[in-house]
C-alpha cells in the first residue's frame, strides 16, 4: 500500500473493516498539517489568551455574529496542500482529511458548502468545499454565487468590503446550518454567506472551515 499523499510504500493492518480502504496516510504526512487548539473561540486564529481576536471583534460590531471551527492552521504545508487539492485538481487527497472531517458530523445539521459562481465551476469543474462537506455528512446547497472578481487579487480590507456575491432563492426552513468551506482568511465569504442564510429565515448557522490563515504568516491567501 502506498500513501495517499507522498506515495511512498507503507504498511497498513489488514483486517476485513480496512480491505477496500484507499485512503491511507503514512506517519510522516499525517503530521505534516498543524492542528490548531485554543486561540480566539470564533474563528481559531491563534493567540496565547484565547480571546476573542480583532477580526472577529469587527465582525461583531458589524452586528455579523458567526463561530466558525478551524481545524489546520494555513501555513506552508497547509498551502500546499490546499493547491494540490484546489487548483491541481488531485481531489483524491481530500480522504486524508475525511477521518477528522467525520468526527464533526452531528444528527439534525444540514451542511450548506460554499458555492462557487457558475463560472468559476465551469473553470474548476469541481467544488471544493462541497467534496470537504460530504466528508462530514450529506449536503444540500442552499445558497447561489453571483460572479466577482477573485479575492485572490483584492487585499484584506477590499475583501472585507466587496458586495455580498451570495443569495438565497427560497426561504430556509430547516433548523441548524452549518457552512462548510476551504480556508477563512477574513472572513467575509462566511459571513457574507451566513447573512444571507439568515435572511432567508435560516435561525441557527455556524461554519466548519478546513484552514486558517494566520495573521503573521506570509503566505499568500486563496
Amino acid at each position: 500500500m502506498n500513501c495517499l499523499l507522498c506515495h511512498q510504500p507503507m504498511t497498513v493492518p489488514w483486517t476485513p473493516a480496512t480491505l477496500w480502504r484507499r485512503d491511507w496516510v503514512c506517519p510522516s504526512c499525517e503530521d505534516r498539517l498543524t492542528p490548531l487548539h485554543g486561540g480566539c473561540p470564533r474563528c481559531g486564529q491563534p493567540n496565547e489568551t484565547g480571546e476573542t481576536c480583532p477580526d472577529c471583534i469587527r465582525w461583531l460590531a458589524l452586528g455579523l455574529d458567526l463561530t466558525v471551527h478551524c481545524l489546520y492552521a494555513y501555513d506552508e504545508a497547509g498551502v500546499e496542500w490546499l493547491h494540490r487539492f484546489k487548483f491541481s485538481g488531485d481531489v483524491a487527497i481530500a480522504a486524508s482529511v475525511a477521518p477528522v472531517l467525520r468526527k464533526l458530523r452531528e444528527p439534525g445539521v444540514t451542511y450548506v458548502p460554499v458555492p462557487l459562481s457558475d463560472e468559476r465551476l465551469r473553470l474548476r469543474r469541481f467544488n471544493q468545499a462541497e467534496l470537504l462537506a460530504r466528508k462530514i455528512g450529506p449536503t444540500r446547497q442552499l445558497i447561489e454565487k453571483n460572479e466577482v472578481s477573485s479575492q485572490r487579487e483584492l487585499g484584506k480590507e477590499e475583501r472585507r468590503h466587496r458586495t455580498n456575491p451570495f443569495t438565497v432563492p427560497t426561504s430556509v426552513k430547516y433548523g441548524k446550518i452549518i457552512l462548510v468551506d476551504d480556508v477563512y482568511t477574513t472572513g467575509t465569504t462566511l459571513h457574507q454567506a451566513a447573512f444571507s442564510l439568515r435572511q432567508a429565515g435560516a435561525t441557527e448557522v455556524s461554519a466548519i472551515c478546513l484552514f486558517r490563515a494566520l495573521n503573521k504568516s506570509k503566505t499568500r491567501p486563496i
